[in-house]
């Protein structure tokens, strides 16, 4: 009797460990940390790349003398100018985290042409674009550190429409003195608006004269 007994209980013990075995194999072990797929990771390498090429703008040193023109901006003149200006072409990405795509309306392409030092606490690049076939706008931008777009103001301007129109801007620290050309009339007619930027970045009129001629 005391044999069948234990026979018995070895048959049990069997059994129990023979489910339990069974019942770990189901178990399904999820992962602690779930893995990033690879090609996410590629393509916040690149965004990543992309912004740390967007910094690297050159800066200028103050004072400035802006007059971009469809003259200097032509991709030939600058092929036979190598020393002069580079202009940076910004990518849809780039363009759409600065703010700028409703330059993109009527225009094609912007490009990124130098840094300003004027803060520390915000940041102040210039651009051009071709605003359709006739119109080129140069334009000072300032930003936050987070690239959020603060103010804006146009430094310089040409048109091959009827070629009457351009502006032109001498930019120091102080100051920004934009110079505004018409000779629709004949005559060439300047009028002179002086800007400065304040702590947060905006642009503030300090002046602005009666039209003169030149």
């Amino acid at each position: 009797m005391k044999k069948n007994i234990l026979i018995l209980l070895f048959f049990i013990t069997v059994v129990s460990c023979k489910e339990k075995t069974q019942e770990i194999e189901k178990t399904e072990i999820k992962p602690k940390n779930q893995i990033q797929p690879k090609t996410d990771l590629l393509k916040e390498n690149s965004d990543a790349i992309d912004e740390i090429k967007f910094m690297k703008v050159d800066m200028a040193n103050f004072p400035i003398s802006e007059e971009t023109s469809f003259d200097t901006y032509d991709e030939s003149y600058r092929e036979n100018h190598p020393d002069g200006r580079v202009y940076k072409k910004l990518k849809k990405e780039q363009i759409q985290k600065l703010g700028l795509q409703d330059w993109l309306k009527n225009g094609t392409d912007i490009s990124v042409n130098y840094e300003l030092p004027y803060s520390e606490n915000f940041r102040t690049f210039v651009f051009t674009f071709q605003d359709g076939e006739m119109e080129l706008k140069t334009f000072m931008v300032t930003f936050d550190k987070n690239f959020k777009k603060i103010d804006t103001l146009q430094i310089a301007y040409d048109e091959i429409a009827e070629s009457w129109m351009w502006t032109k801007s001498e930019i120091s620290k102080s100051k920004i003195e934009v110079k505004d050309y018409n000779e629709s009339s004949g005559e060439t007619e300047i009028t002179t608006t002086i800007y400065k930027i304040d702590e947060n970045g905006k642009f503030v009129t300090l002046l602005k004269s009666e039209p003169k001629m030149k």
